[in-house]
C-alpha cells in the first residue's frame, strides 16, 4: 500500500478543461477514465490522472497557492478512490502507541474540537481529514499530512484562513506524517449525549454500515470510479473490519481536555487502542 501523497505529486502539465467520456458529470467535477477533474467556482481546475499526479491551473487573480488546500482535499481523495481505497471525512490522531484513532462525527465542529482536545491535552500529532483507508485492510490508514485545520465559528478569529476568504482556519499543532502508511486502532464517532455522564460503546455492524455512508467523502465521485454495487460493499466490509466505538458526550457538553481525558480513560479500558 503506498502513501496517496506519493500519487499526487505536482505533474507541471496543464490540466485538462474537461474530459473525455466522463462516467460522471457535474458543474464542478467530473470523473472518468482519464481521472478525476474539479472545476473551483474561482476558475481554478485540479487533475488528476492515474500514474501521472496532480495537475492545476490557478486563475490569475488569486494568490499562487490557492488550490493547495483543495490538492490535499479533493484531490487527496479523489487519487484514494482511484487507487481502490475508501476516504473518510475523519480527523486523526496519533496515540503513544503508534497507531492512529479516527475521530468523526456528524458535525464538522465537533470531531475537529475532539482531535484538537486531544492533540492540545496530550501532546498527540493529529491530521486534517480526509482520511484514506484500505477497506479490505483497514488497519493501513494514509493521512494527507496537512496541518490540522478547524471551521471558522466566529468573525474574530487570530488563526490565518486555509485560503483567501475560507471558512477553514489553520492551526500550528503538529501533524501527522503523510508520506508513510499508519496503522489504525479504529474510528470513534463522537456524538452529543443526552444523559449527565459520557457513555463510551461499541457499534456493532448494521449501525456500523450507517456511520461509514455518513463519513465517507465524495461518495459521488467514490460511486462514479467504483459503481454502486461495489460502494455497497465495501460499507460492509469496513463495517465488518474497523473496528468502531460510539463515544456520547455529557447533555450540554463540547470537547475539551476534560473530555478528552476522559475519552483517552475508556479508550484503554476496553484496550483500545
Amino acid at each position: 500500500m503506498e502513501p496517496i501523497l506519493n500519487l499526487i505529486a505536482e505533474s507541471g502539465q496543464v490540466p485538462p478543461t474537461q474530459l473525455e467520456d466522463p462516467s460522471e458529470s457535474t458543474p464542478f467535477f467530473e470523473v472518468g477514465p482519464q481521472g478525476f477533474l474539479l472545476r473551483t467556482p474561482s476558475g481554478g481546475r485540479l487533475h488528476y490522472a492515474p500514474g501521472q499526479g496532480i495537475s492545476i491551473a490557478t486563475p490569475p487573480d488569486r494568490p499562487s497557492d490557492d488550490l493547495a488546500p483543495i490538492v490535499r482535499t479533493s484531490g487527496f481523495a479523489a487519487a484514494g478512490w482511484l487507487d481502490g481505497r475508501v476516504p473518510l471525512w475523519a480527523n486523526a490522531v496519533r496515540l503513544d502507541t503508534g497507531r492512529l484513532v479516527l475521530i468523526a462525527s456528524d458535525r464538522d465542529d465537533v470531531h475537529e474540537a475532539m482531535a484538537a482536545a486531544l492533540s492540545d491535552a496530550f501532546g498527540f500529532a493529529v491530521s486534517d481529514a480526509p482520511v484514506v483507508i484500505d477497506p479490505e485492510d483497514p488497519s493501513r490508514v494514509c493521512t494527507n499530512g496537512q496541518p490540522m485545520t478547524i471551521r471558522r465559528t466566529t468573525k474574530e478569529a487570530t488563526e490565518p484562513p486555509v485560503r483567501e476568504g475560507s471558512r477553514r482556519l489553520r492551526t500550528d499543532r503538529p501533524a501527522i506524517d503523510g508520506t508513510v502508511v499508519h496503522p489504525c486502532a479504529g474510528l470513534v464517532c463522537v456524538e452529543e449525549g443526552t444523559a449527565a455522564q459520557s457513555k463510551l460503546s461499541r457499534v456493532g455492524l448494521m449501525n456500523g454500515i450507517s456511520e461509514i455512508k455518513k463519513h465517507i467523502f465524495m461518495p459521488l465521485a467514490g460511486t462514479a470510479i467504483w459503481g454502486a454495487e461495489t460502494i455497497e460493499a465495501a460499507h460492509m466490509v469496513l463495517s465488518s473490519n474497523l473496528p468502531m466505538l460510539r463515544y456520547s458526550m455529557p447533555a450540554g457538553r463540547k470537547p475539551d481536555a476534560e473530555l478528552a481525558a476522559d475519552l483517552l480513560d475508556k479508550l484503554k479500558s476496553l484496550g483500545k487502542p
